[in-house]
């Protein structure tokens, strides 16, 4: 056909399932259909919520004059937001309008390993930002009469139910019953940070977007910003000259978004099965791709009716393209159907949930390539899907990554924890004796005069090893996401750090690694692995970024060293001095920091004694008060 999206097989991919193979049980696995359990119970919605979330949110999303509408009268409380078909509302800023996430309101919606941001819609973001003290004040009246909150949006309505839900998701209380957000149709709002947040809060599953199988506005975020777009939205405007009226440009429009997806999707599905296409490298380096993906559950509708759900977001992008496929001979009415469809999340499929079988899509990596060998259950709900071969392959290959991702965990688990938990051991035992010795281990290891000196350099470089793999790992998006709120591995991170970074700063100062570089903390000195632990202490404790810096200690006494010799009349360098003596008090408190720094030949005692007291004489009669009462509890009266 004309326009036909382009569709290109990885080279280089091979199947990890047999198509011959007979295992039945596995492959029932794959395609499992609900015998007697509706949506709602798989979901933990009831059909009448559903149902009522579909009614009010295509409601409100026409609904002039008013933002949001509420629903009583339910087991839960339900809110709908109003939508609009205006190209601004859409996309602002081309070619696809996205922006950072508001990290105030959003703090979760980040990445931790290098700090970067969630990009959402800057308009869908704007829209919601308009309505967000308004709407907080009724849910937290809903919330105060202890009922749980459900947002629910219909098109460009849906993108605010979203933010809402994330918006209370950040504010709940453990107590509290944690809101769900039911989506009709819903565009793409943010990107693959945006994404991985939600999966690393465990937030995922609060996420259900139903989807029409040709429906084309969840597919439309997927290419840029274009006076086609506007096109496609004056079709469902009922204010403009073209509200549904197709014309024979209605196939190029819609041919037009499945190639975007077509390149989104293959260009992902390229870099999860590790292989490589020329051409659509080529086309990257020319082409800037949409940032948006998919999370949370969906659920489609197949050819006979049947719900058909996917968690997988990986899997589910591949969806948006290869789902709503069409042979030559349908093109005009494929083009139809992805524009009328929109309209059609309040009809008969949609109120008949609970007497429908439901096919779940589990066990991707298990998925046949054919029907060969297949039992009939899951011939008939694949070939009702009417995938082809390729987004087979596709759909296989994002099981696999998930599958891969387990095994990378478990090796860590199986493996890694425990080598990490020796070698940390042999340190501990290193930085006893040093005590023992009269100097601590920081400033043993800076000498390195002794043979046990050596073997804790070992440790530290084998160590090295471990979280630099692991930090890999999480930046390939090789771990599954939930990896970096594990409190067994952000304990053993917080142990490594605070023990064996010390030791990197005293090697860096003891080749005075800072007269080519500059101060350890800065930007591109320290390495990534241990700001990247600190990162998740500091997200897992709510703190402010920077707060959990105790294993940074001796950095800060090496740079102030160095600068109260050539400026310590300084404010800046002053008010420094002062900070590091409070932080101190407060680090050896909560035992975050070792109290082998306060003795007497330790590099700190030997820099701060000679201070001049003024002005620090308060601050240091404080301090050293201080010190005694953690040192000597018995003084404390």
């Amino acid at each position: 056909m004309a326009n036909k999206p382009l569709t290109l097989l990885p080279t280089g991919y091979k199947s990890s399932c047999s198509v011959t193979a007979s295992n039945h049980t596995q492959r029932e696995k794959i395609c499992t259909e609900n015998m007697g359990e509706t949506l709602g119970d798989r979901i933990g919605l009831s059909d009448e919520v559903i149902n009522a979330a579909a009614s009010l949110a295509m409601k409100a999303h026409d609904c002039t004059g008013k933002p949001f509408l509420r629903k009583k009268g339910l087991p839960v409380t339900v809110f709908a937001f109003a939508g609009s078909w205006l190209p601004d509302d859409w996309c602002a800023q081309p070619p696809f309008g996205e922006t950072k996430m508001d990290t105030s309101n959003f703090p979760s919606l980040k990445s931790l390993g290098d700090d970067g941001v969630a990009l959402v819609n800057g308009s869908f973001l704007r829209r919601f930002n308009a309505i967000q003290s308004s709407l907080a004040k009724k849910v937290k009246k809903v919330i105060g009469e202890k009922k749980q909150v459900v947002f629910t949006g219909y098109s460009s309505g849906a993108p605010v139910a979203i933010l809402a839900t994330l918006y209370l998701l950040e504010k709940s209380e453990p107590n509290q019953s944690p809101p769900r957000c039911v989506t009709f149709g819903s565009p793409l709002v943010g990107d693959r940070i945006f994404c991985h947040a939600v999966r690393r809060e465990k937030w995922s599953d609060h996420f259900i977007h139903f989807v029409m199988r040709y429906d084309v506005i969840p597919r439309i975020m997927l290419g840029p910003s274009s006076t086609e777009h506007k096109q496609i939205l004056d079709l469902f405007n009922p204010g403009s000259e073209s509200f549904r009226k197709h014309t024979d440009s209605s196939l190029g429009l819609y041919s037009s978004v499945m190639r975007n997806a077509s390149m989104v999707a293959n260009y992902d599905a390229c870099n999860f099965m590790g292989c490589k296409i020329p051409a659509l490298e080529t086309l990257r380096n020319f082409i800037e791709l949409s940032p948006y993906r998919p999370f949370g559950t969906y659920i489609f509708f197949s050819g006979s009716g049947k719900p058909v759900v996917v968690r997988n977001p990986n899997a589910v992008l591949q969806m948006l393209f290869y789902y709503a496929q069409w042979s030559q001979e349908e093109d005009a009415e494929a083009a139809k159907k992805g524009l009328n469809e929109h309209l059609a999340y309040q009809l008969k499929k949609l109120q008949s949930l609970g007497k429908q079988n439901v096919v779940y899509l589990d066990h991707l990596e298990e998925l046949p390539v054919s029907s060969d060998g297949s039992p009939a259950t899951v011939n008939t709900t694949l070939n009702d899907l009417g995938l082809s071969t390729q987004a087979m392959l596709c759909l296989q290959a994002t099981g696999e990554l998930e599958k891969r991702k387990s095994r990378n965990q478990d090796k860590i688990i199986n493996d890694y924890k425990q080598k990490i938990e020796g070698e940390l051991r042999k340190l501990s035992k290193y930085k006893e004796k040093a005590e023992t010795c009269g100097l601590g281990y920081y400033d043993s290891f800076k000498l390195q005069e002794k043979e046990d000196d050596f073997q804790a350099n070992v440790s530290r470089l084998v160590l090295a090893g471990y979280w630099d793999e692991m930090m890999e790992m999480l930046k390939a998006y090789e771990l599954p996401d939930e990896f970096e709120k594990s409190h067994d591995f952000i304990r053993l991170g917080t142990d490594y750090r605070r023990t064996v970074e010390p030791l990197d700063i005293a090697n860096f100062y003891r080749h005075a690694k800072d007269e080519e570089t500059g101060f350890y903390v800065n930007k591109g000195t320290r390495p990534k692995r241990y700001r990247y632990i600190q990162n998740w202490l500091e997200h897992a404790e709510k703190k402010p970024s920077g707060s959990r810096s105790e294993s940074c200690f001796w950095a800060e006494v090496e740079d102030l060293r160095i600068k109260t010799r050539s400026n310590g009349s300084s404010p800046e360098i002053k008010q420094k001095v002062q900070q590091l003596g409070q932080n101190l008090i407060k680090w050896i408190d909560d035992e975050s920091l070792g109290k082998d720094v306060l003795l007497e030949n330790s590099t700190f005692v030997k820099w701060w004694k000679p201070l001049p007291p003024e002005p620090l004489f308060t601050s240091k009669m404080i301090f050293f008060l201080s010190v005694c009462k953690i040192l000597f509890p018995v003084l404390n009266m």
